[in-house]
């Protein structure tokens, strides 16, 4: 085995010295947040400074975020005139964010995949070089003949330490607004505002890197793979601005029992980004010099720009009458520079209403606080992206030895699309009851998405692959939305504040599109679009699983496992005071939906998993010479079954018999977890449910009596934090179902921790 000290192969003891390897590669993390504001009021100016800082310490080494802000505001009345302006500028910098996901420099594959536990990984913290800057030190790193044939892991602190990427980002905001009262009943407004940012990303990978730098992203590019065993270095970085100005006519007018709120104006938005892109090609010439200037041969370098105007003119009526009816309508009208000239025009309104039937109940105003009923018609509207309806060019380096070339888009982009909409219904209704101490508030909603734009498929005869275009296919998202609130107790001393909330919607096919919508059998009008499906095992009728010479059996058809959707979502708080002292409680969950687990089919497929430590195994490697599992089932011993275009059975003769042939546990599991990290869904037996229950957060804030504080503060108080303090989950055991998505997901964090606030 190797010897990480003496670095050379030696005989030693075959010891579990690292069945911690991962607890103990992670590192104590925290947060700090530090917030200043200062704040100054005479007359009629006003003044506002803020600073911030907060800093990230993540679990995994050299992983620390810092982002700091700093904001100014000021406002002055003169009269009918009123001017304000604000500004702030925000950094957010970072050594190493890392990546994630399945990859080779990701601690979850090197440490918890594919890993063993016959070694130390703590051996290897500040001893990760052979040859510094050339050559690593790592367990599976060199071959006892000298050789790197098939390394495809780095040492994890090699990886945190010289296999980086850098972020640092600034953002300057500023804006300024001038207001002038022309009448009582109007008011004139203009606004600008103006965003500069830069954003720089580096990659940087020391030569003897066994892995490249993948997928990971940098500014302007998203596929950076570059590095192995040569080093690497990437840069990407982002400049641009944005602005956005516009001028508004406000007011209000009051008519007998009829008052009346508007708006009308118009806004231009301009947007620039500049991209330029650099990688050495073919390693780095001197070790630990990180430059495009050190690249082997001719470097990869791109630059691109991006520019956009929306143009806007847009307005808003509300009437209300007699503090009983409510009615407000909206209508924008855009003209996008994304679109062609003939569908650069699009205009999106809405209508909302509400009815105060409490105020027809006057007999009840002793108890009835509010009872309103509401409701809202929306549409929403989403342009292309910057140049996505294009037809460019895009240029290659060294396409023919040192020439550069260009190539012609692989996809036809017609002049006619138009932005993908959204139609957005909802009612609802709320009531407030006993002197606000109880409100109860109902909502359904009905969201039509339609014009969506795809890239479809065509005819490979047109010279293209695909044609961007609308779609004719509509979905419609429809739910209930319920939020209580409430304080069942409230006295001088003691009061309770408790809140709940339950969602639950589903999404559905509502019109299909004869040409690009989906040829499955579950795409259908009235179905749910939020399908999971992979293929399942092949079974008899009975259910029974179908071995063949010992091995799990998987369909060629696609299976529908559930729907990623939860049933319901919820979630409640609670805030009880005594006096001084307060305690808060956040819980929330999901019930319902399934989702894969990619890490757990990994820790199968690698042995790792603690389940997969069986009897079978131990026979297996005890005696390697025969199989020693016996799969549960039957296998075919004559006869056949064919099936149609779905999948469906449309003649099945075959006869069965009980599976009596044997293989290893092994290869059990493998086919049993059969997944693949580079897309598509996994296994049956990997599909969880995503129900969970949450403690969110927790914590316990004592107010400082004034007579405490003398001339010190006007105001204080402590609080002791806890966030992400427990999770219990129907399936999951080793992962986090919170987010929806589970792909070698880092470990959630449980934060500890206080807070406190002065008021000077």
């Amino acid at each position: 085995q190797w010897d990480p000290f003496a670095k050379e192969f030696k005989d030693m003891p075959y010891l579990p010295v690292g069945k911690d390897n991962f607890k103990n590669f992670l590192e104590q993390g925290y947060v700090t947040n530090n917030n200043v504001s200062v704040g100054y009021t005479k007359g009629n100016v006003s003044i506002r400074n803020s600073l911030n800082w907060i800093q990230n310490k993540g679990r995994y080494p050299n992983s620390t975020l810092n982002k700091y802000t700093y904001s100014f505001g000021a406002d002055m009345n003169l009269d009918k005139f009123k001017i304000s302006t604000n500004f702030s500028y925000a950094k957010k910098a970072s050594p190493n964010i890392g990546t994630n996901g399945y990859t080779s420099y990701d601690p979850m594959y090197t440490l918890l995949i594919w890993s063993s536990a016959d070694f130390d990984i703590r051996n290897y913290k500040d001893n990760y070089w052979i040859t510094k800057g050339t050559q690593q030190n790592y367990i599976f790193g060199l071959e006892p003949d000298g050789s790197y044939k098939g390394k495809s892991q780095n040492n994890p602190y090699f990886d945190r330490y010289e296999k980086t990427n850098e972020i640092n980002r600034d953002i300057f905001n500023a804006d300024m607004s001038l207001s002038y009262k022309i009448a009582s009943w109007l008011d004139a407004t203009v606004r600008t505002g103006v965003d500069f940012y830069k954003e720089v990303g580096q990659l940087r990978v020391s030569q003897g890197s066994y892995v490249a730098t993948g997928n990971t992203a940098v500014p302007g590019n998203l596929y950076t793979w570059n590095g192995t065993k040569t080093g690497a270095y990437v840069i990407g970085q982002n400049t641009g601005f944005s602005i956005n100005s516009d001028f508004l006519l406000t007011g209000s007018k009051t008519f007998n029992k009829i008052r009346a709120e508007y708006l009308a104006g118009g806004s231009i938005n301009f947007t620039r980004d500049d991209n330029l892109y650099a990688a050495t090609n073919g390693g780095i010439s001197i070790p630990g010099f990180f430059s495009i200037k050190a690249s082997v041969n001719s470097p990869n370098v791109s630059q691109s720009l991006y520019r956009k105007q929306i143009n806007s003119v847009f307005a808003r009526l509300a009437l209300s009458w007699n503090n009983l009816v409510f009615i407000e309508a909206t209508g924008r009208n855009d003209w996008s520079s994304t679109l062609s000239a003939s569908q650069r025009s699009y205009f999106y309104p809405s209508i909302s209403g509400s009815f105060l039937v409490s105020q027809l109940l006057p007999e009840t105003r002793n108890w009835l606080d509010l009872l309103k009923l509401r409701s809202s018609f929306t549409v929403a509207k989403d342009i292309p992206g910057i140049y996505s309806i294009n037809s460019t060019y895009s240029i290659n380096n060294a396409t023919w030895n040192t020439l550069n070339g260009a190539g012609v888009p692989s996809s036809l982009y017609p002049s006619d699309i138009t932005p993908s909409a959204s139609n957005t219904f909802e009612v609802g209704m709320q009531g407030i009851v006993f002197k606000n101490r109880l409100s109860v508030d109902v909502a359904y909603y009905d969201k039509k998405l339609y014009d969506g734009i795809i890239t479809g498929p065509i005819s490979s005869a047109s010279g293209y692959s695909g044609v961007y275009t609308n779609t004719n296919e509509t979905t419609n998202r429809r739910g209930w939305e319920v939020a209580l609130t409430g304080t069942p107790v409230k006295n001088k001393d003691w009061q309770l504040d408790m809140g709940f909330n339950w969602t639950t919607y589903k999404r559905i096919y509502t019109a299909l599109d004869s040409v690009y919508s989906s040829n499955n059998p579950w795409v259908k009008v009235g179905e749910r679009i939020d399908v999971l499906a992979s293929k399942d095992f092949v079974r008899a009728p009975d259910g029974q699983l179908i071995f063949n010479n010992g091995r799990l059996i998987y369909s060629s058809y696609n299976t529908v496992f559930g729907y990623t959707d939860p049933d319901w979502l919820w979630g409640l708080n609670s805030n009880l005071r005594y006096k001084s002292f307060s305690l808060y409680l956040s819980f929330d969950g999901v019930v319902g939906g399934v989702m894969n687990t990619r890490t757990e089919s990994y820790l199968w497929q690698s042995g790792n998993h603690p389940n997969s430590l069986t009897p079978e195994r131990a026979e297996d490697v005890a005696d390697p010479s025969m199989p020693h599992y016996l799969g549960q089932g039957v296998k075919v011993i004559s006869g056949s079954v064919t099936y149609d275009a779905y999948g469906n059975i449309t003649s099945d003769t075959r006869v069965f018999a009980p599976n009596d042939i044997k293989t290893t546990y092994r290869q059990y599991a493998i086919d049993l977890h059969n997944s693949s990290a580079w897309g598509g869904n996994g296994s049956i037996a990997d599909t969880y449910s995503k129900t969970y229950f949450k403690l969110r957060e927790i914590s316990i804030t004592y107010n400082i009596p004034s007579k405490y504080l003398h001339r010190i503060a006007k105001a204080a108080s402590i609080s002791l934090i806890g966030q992400n303090v427990l999770l219990k989950a129907k399936d999951f055991k080793y992962s986090d179902p919170d987010g929806g998505r589970e792909d070698f997901s880092d470990p959630s964090v449980r934060y500890l921790g206080f807070k406190l606030n002065l008021s000077l």
